[in-house]
């Protein structure tokens, strides 16, 4: 059965930064001081991710959301990703972007590359700044709910699916698809992984999936 929908992590994956969330923080001067200690706490397991995602959210309250948008249009693609992008939409293949970063860039790539959907989690704005305020609508260790959620809507079964991820946070999701490839995989996902990329341009991808048609 071939691949008829390929679900991609955007941070990173398609782009070149692990972290949207971090990356921001970094050039606002907010990661060492304040939040790497929530990235430390929710790692050590002291809070929740909804806990962790409102901290880090909150330390934005009242940042113009041109602002961010500015900062996040910065964070470029990996070498390949447009053209794979492209080669899979002239091919009718579906795209979506699964991820626990920022719908402000998911939204920029999404209208960038043609991508098909795309889901995130949201930092609200009232007024044209920030609130200090967020909605999770992915959580850190379940894409797989996307993905069943998502095959459902087209119509599609796992087999027909392929994803691309690099991180732990990308695991549910390797387990809802038939074919899963890592794209410079952490080493603690690489068990998990049908394909794995270490090298080359994002375009090798296209390789791996010509192999299900």
């Amino acid at each position: 059965m071939s691949i008829r929908v390929v679900f991609f992590d955007c941070d990173g994956t398609l782009t070149s930064v692990k972290s949207s969330w971090q990356y921001l923080h970094e050039r606002l001067g907010l990661w060492d001081e304040l939040a790497d200690a929530f990235q430390r706490k929710f790692r050590a397991g002291e809070i929740d991710y909804e806990e962790f995602c409102r901290r880090d959210a909150g330390l934005w309250k009242g940042l113009p959301q041109e602002r961010v948008l500015e900062i996040l249009r910065e964070i470029p693609y990996h070498p390949g990703v447009k053209e794979t992008v492209k080669a899979l939409e002239r091919a009718g293949t579906k795209t979506v972007i699964l991820s626990t970063g920022l719908t402000f860039l998911t939204d920029r790539v999404s209208a960038e590359l043609g991508i098909t959907r795309a889901v995130a989690n949201e930092l609200v704005v009232e007024a044209g700044n920030l609130s200090g305020d967020i909605r999770i609508n992915v959580q850190h260790d379940d894409k797989g709910y996307w993905v069943r959620r998502i095959l459902k809507d087209m119509g599609m079964d796992k087999e027909e699916a392929a994803a691309v991820g690099d991180g732990e946070g990308d695991l549910a999701m390797f387990e809802a698809v038939g074919v899963a490839v890592g794209y410079h995989p952490s080493d603690k996902i690489v068990p998990a992984l049908d394909h794995t990329l270490d090298n080359g341009s994002f375009a090798d991808i296209l390789d791996v999936l010509s192999a299900y048609r």
